[in-house]
């Protein structure tokens, strides 16, 4: 069911701002301005970075390599489009808004603002430049929104069956391409209804990219690949079974196709080889009909490959390159480094890096910053195959198994748990193994990725930014379907089947291990319970993953109820789980 806006037009045109300059920020003021995604406009004179930690925009004279200026548009900056006419559209993931913004005589004014549910991260805009679909993570929306003059006007919005990020437009406009933020799901939605048409799945989570060849023949996504048969020994680290690194191409005949082995009759550049691992691609740009470069945002490497050749060029830029654009002549590619505020040049041809343009001057990073770019750095990670994000995507979790030694022993995959609102939670681990953060980190960097031995100061940095990563609101909320009778009713049933033995309130978990009737493969019964909080943001339950839906760990599990429930009953419960 389509959920439109629920506001009238006065309302709307209430909550639009009129068209103004925005404020000129010093770029010699020191920042971390955590530039997140990077456009050409669209005489390819300028290159813009879209600022997740300051909320701006710079903008770059391509020509001269220099900055012009910077401007304060939002508060979190995280995507950018170029529109028709010296406009583009940003998003601002921290007041959850939709920017209209226009570039004229060397000036950056925001024209008008959108508001949009929780947490939007990725755009597309449409061939005629009349439409944007905007992907938001936590609610699993996906939101359209139409360039009317100089305003931005919400035309709908569509509940989606997974956590969305990268969105893209079909050449003739009349699908609309989604992938999943943690699993490996693509959507082939109708732009006109958001109505999704199907989903295929293929191996896969972390879908950082998608884009198309300039033929509009293939489709391109960069992706990564977790082998829960594989186990977080050397060897399976060394030869890329364990975590693997993906450019893809793939005939888009056949991902519209929904029958096509799209998968099976695509083409596979592995981001990585023995010995040099090429951890989180975050991002592609097609150079020609047969070249792209990826960015390896774990490695600050990018890589450029050509079509059905082996192997990538690879070339180091700055600290955690998160975007890439390519000239229009082809012989430069952009790449925005999102932890040292750099824009880095890199020479197609002879693949190499020949320049960098700084966005302003930088701070020192505070602890929790420290800690954040420990938590993409995949070199932390033997040879570079993986990082912290790998597996704990935007600190949540991939919903995947993987069998380390966090339960001292291999043999049986535990399901990867999600980090956020972790930090008064302790023990952790499925088998209560750490007391404290400080404690998993260091048995997870060590065991699970095999890599080196981090000092105090990185285990305190890492541990601050993990316990610093909140909880998304409740899914209900985000959705706007809570039934407070439902909720209250759903209370009573959790209290009577005494669910806060093992989930007591606030946190809703418990210290203690417990048996609850199952088993890992090691013949270990006994597990600390997952905090409830949250849950309605989780796809897989239990330590193996066992059950793929909330409703399953009771309708088909019967997990710890004391005797069956009515469908009304198994509902409210269900109602009150997804409210915390």
């Amino acid at each position: 069911m389509i959920r439109f806006a629920a506001f009238s037009a006065t309302l709307l045109l209430a909550s639009l701002c009129q068209a103004a300059p925005a404020q000129v920020i010093d770029p010699s003021q020191p920042a971390l301005r955590k530039p997140e995604a990077l456009v050409l406009s669209h005489d390819g004179q300028f290159l813009l970075t879209a600022n997740r930690g300051t909320g701006t925009v710079s903008i770059v004279d391509r020509a001269e390599r220099k900055l012009l200026g910077e401007w304060q548009v939002g508060q979190s900056i995280v995507e950018l489009q170029p529109l028709p006419n010296n406009r583009y559209v940003a998003l601002d993931g921290q007041s959850h808004e939709a920017i209209l913004l226009s570039h004229v005589d060397g000036q950056l004014a925001i024209q008008s603002k959108a508001k949009l549910p929780h947490s939007p991260v990725k755009a597309d805009v449409s061939p005629d430049g009349q439409q944007i679909v905007v992907s938001c993570l936590w609610p699993r929306k996906l939101v359209s929104l139409n360039v009317a003059s100089d305003q931005l006007v919400v035309a709908q919005e569509r509940v989606l069956p997974f956590a969305p990020r990268v969105v893209l437009f079909v050449p003739d406009g009349q699908t609309v391409l989604l992938g999943d933020n943690f699993g490996g799901k693509l959507a082939n939605v109708d732009p006109q209804t958001l109505e999704v048409r199907y989903i295929r799945e293929f191996p896969a989570h972390n879908i950082r990219a998608m884009t198309l060849s300039p033929d509009g023949t293939k489709l391109l996504l960069a992706h990564q690949l977790l082998n829960s048969l594989a186990v977080t020994n050397e060897n399976d680290i060394h030869w890329g079974l364990l975590m693997s690194n993906e450019l893809r191409w793939v005939p888009l005949d056949m991902v519209l196709d929904p029958e096509g082995d799209f998968y099976g009759n695509g083409f596979m550049h592995p981001i990585g080889e023995p010995g040099r691992g090429g951890g989180d691609p975050t991002d592609i740009a097609v150079i020609d009909d047969l070249q792209a470069i990826v960015t390896m945002g774990g490695t600050s490497q990018v890589g450029i490959g050509k079509y059905e050749a082996f192997g990538l060029f690879r070339v180091s830029v700055g600290q955690h390159p998160t975007s890439v654009v390519v000239s229009p002549e082809k012989d430069l590619a952009y790449v925005t480094n999102g932890f040292d505020d750099t824009i880095s040049l890199v020479d197609v041809e002879k693949a190499e890096t020949i320049g960098k343009i700084s966005l302003g001057a930088t701070r020192k990073p505070e602890l929790v910053d420290q800690g954040e770019q420990l938590f993409h750095n995949a070199r932390l990670s033997m040879e570079g195959w993986m990082s912290c994000h790998s597996c704990h995507t935007d600190g949540h979790t991939n919903g995947l198994s993987s069998d380390n030694l966090g339960d001292n022993s291999y043999g049986a995959p535990k399901r990867i748990l999600s980090l956020l609102g972790k930090a008064d939670t302790a023990p952790f681990g499925w088998l209560a193994v750490s007391d404290t953060m400080e404690a998993q980190i260091h048995k997870s960097v060590k065991n699970t990725m095999h890599g080196r031995t981090l000092s105090d100061e990185e285990t305190s940095a890492l541990a601050a930014y993990v316990n610093s990563l909140p909880l998304p609101p409740p899914i209900d909320q985000l959705q706007q379907t809570r039934d407070e009778a439902a909720v209250a009713h759903g209370r009573q049933i959790f209290l009577q089947n005494n669910c806060i033995k093992c989930h007591a309130p606030p946190l809703y978990t418990s210290r203690e291990s417990y048996d609850v009737g199952m088993h890992d493969k090691e013949g270990n019964r006994e597990f600390n319970p997952p905090s409830l909080r949250g849950i309605g943001h989780r796809d897989t339950f239990f330590h193996d993953a066992r059950a793929t839906s909330l409703r399953d760990v009771f309708e088909i599990h019967g997990h710890q109820l004391s005797s069956d429930l009515t469908d009304q009953q198994l509902n409210d419960l269900l109602s009150f789980l997804r409210s915390l």
